[in-house]
């Protein structure tokens, strides 16, 4: 059953697991190869050093982490900068769509909870 949990893993998929050199890590699949040797972009790890560069691990030492739908501002927008940073538009564009939809709940009061957001929405053209 194991086998067919690292078969399903590709590019851009979340997975956490460890590294070659044992690091415990969370990141996102940048790249991968025949042999099952795959780089992750590192987002948190218990080694300060690795977050932020890509490192090296195996297939069977990762697994893929579940699907996240963020239902606030505050979660939507911490995903806009990571796609931001990240350059991708098409994922910058759906978060933005998420978000119109969380604010449209709110001001509708389907959801009072949720803290008002104040920045003016602004074009932003990703390279």
């Amino acid at each position: 059953m194991e086998w067919a949990k690292q078969a399903i893993i590709g590019v851009g998929d979340w997975v956490g697991g460890t590294s070659i050199e044992d690091e415990k890590m969370i990141g996102y699949v940048d790249s991968m190869d025949a042999y099952g040797t795959v780089k992750v972009m590192v987002t948190q790890s218990d080694h300060q050093e690795a977050i932020g560069h890509i490192v090296t691990s195996k297939r069977f030492k990762l697994e893929k982490l579940d699907e996240y739908t963020p239902s606030n501002e505050s979660d939507v927008l911490s995903m806009m900068d990571l796609a931001l940073m990240t350059r991708d538009q098409l994922w910058f564009d759906e978060l933005g769509s998420t978000l119109r939809s969380i604010q449209s709940k709110r001001q509708n009061g389907s959801s009072k909870e949720l803290p008002e957001f104040k920045h003016a929405a602004r074009r932003i053209k990703i390279d």
